[in-house]
């Protein structure tokens, strides 16, 4: 049994493809769009509720600011196959307006001494005699990193 509904999305060329862009970057500003910042990090993931329609869809912002990987839960994400909708569009732009909605930056990792690499060093090299598997010898080496912190 075939569960599509309706014929499968049509292929476009690339001034096609920028009219439906644009038609969707146009509703984003015309309807009466609210969004609300669900979480931020690792993230955005942002709420779009459309108080006419009386729907809510997520929009998800995996790569932010890159957009190749955005996501949203409405059927029109689904089915036209653009890799946007009006609800990303609206998010894009929100997210432009409002900066302090930005993931926080990945937290820089501790300066180790030289003293830790020359002990992870020592450990390898007395894990090289051992029996043990490869991976036990690097994980023994590597826990000096968490033996002394800085």
């Amino acid at each position: 049994m075939d569960r599509r509904r309706g014929p499968p999305p049509k292929v476009l060329d690339a001034s096609e493809l920028a009219d439906e862009v644009s038609e969707r970057r146009s509703r984003a500003l015309e309807e009466p769009l609210d969004l609300r910042l669900r979480q931020r990090d690792p993230y955005p993931l942002i709420e779009v509720r459309n108080p006419l329609h009386r729907t809510t869809y997520l929009v998800m912002r995996p790569a932010y600011p890159d957009r190749s990987a955005d996501m949203c839960t409405c059927t029109d994400f689904a089915r036209r196959g653009l890799g946007t909708c009006k609800h990303i569009e609206a998010a894009d732009r929100w997210l432009a307006n409002h900066p302090d909605a930005s993931p926080s930056p990945p937290p820089k990792p501790p300066v180790r001494p030289a003293a830790v690499w020359k002990e992870i060093d020592r450990r390898i090299e007395r894990g090289g005699r051992t029996s043990s598997p490869a991976s036990l010898r690097c994980r023994e080496a590597g826990a000096a990193l968490f033996d002394t912190v800085p």
